[in-house]
This record gives structure tokens, C-alpha cells and sequence, in this order.
């Protein structure tokens, strides 16, 4: 990971921060997610509020990004993203479509919502 991890009462944060593209991100925090399930790390926060550079993304563009995220997770690891306000959908588009897809998922703006979230989640076993 070109970032650190961090492993703190059963949680992994990663918090990426500097100039990203949209697709360098996605892929970021898509490492992130395969890491925690191939360490059997169920919970991920993803705090992205230092993350620049990024333009809001599309529909198509959540879409594709939790496509690949919900595969990478294959139902073992929960992802609680933590970003800035405009970044959030305002019908929650990437999250209800997460949860379609298998992949349990929450945005928040704030990271404290995210982990208290995050220790509501029962998480399956492999």
C-alpha cells in the first residue's frame, strides 16, 4: 500500500491524504479493502476528508467505484468512508447500491458517525 494502515480495537483506518485522480483513489481504497479481508481485518474506515484533486463523481462513477469495491470485500470486510459533504449523493446512491451488491457499506462526513457505525456491523466469517 502506498499509504499506512492502521489497526486500532479491531478497526483499520487508512487515510489517504494529498492530491489524488478519481480513478488513483478508487483504487487506493480498493487495496485497502482487499488487505483487511486477505488479513481477516472485518471493519475499514476510510477517512477521505484530506483527499484533494478529486472532482464529485458521477453516478457511473460511484457505481464502478463500489462495483469494485463490493468485490474486493466478498461480504468480509465493512466500509465506513468518511468524506466532505459534496462528495456525499444526496439519495445515497453509492451506498444503496453497495448494499445491493453485498458489500456493507456507510458515507458520513463525520468520522465519529462512521465508527459508531462501524461497531454496529456483524460481519460473516469466511
Amino acid at each position: 500500500m502506498a499509504q499506512p494502515l492502521a489497526v486500532h480495537d479491531g478497526i483499520c483506518t487508512f487515510a489517504p491524504a494529498g492530491e489524488f485522480s478519481l480513478l488513483s483513489i478508487v483504487d487506493a481504497i480498493n487495496q485497502a479493502i482487499r488487505y483487511c479481508r486477505e488479513a481477516g481485518l472485518p471493519r475499514l474506515l476510510v477517512d477521505a476528508t484530506r483527499v484533494t484533486g478529486v472532482a464529485v463523481p458521477t453516478l457511473v462513477d460511484r457505481f464502478l467505484a463500489v462495483e469494485d469495491w463490493a468485490e474486493s470485500a466478498r461480504g468480509l470486510v465493512a466500509v465506513a468512508l468518511v468524506i466532505r459533504p459534496e462528495f456525499i449523493h444526496p439519495q445515497r446512491f453509492g451506498v444503496k447500491f453497495a448494499h445491493h451488491l453485498g458489500l456493507l457499506a456507510e458515507v458520513s462526513e463525520h468520522r465519529d458517525d462512521a465508527l459508531a457505525w462501524l461497531a454496529t456491523v456483524e460481519i460473516q466469517s469466511a
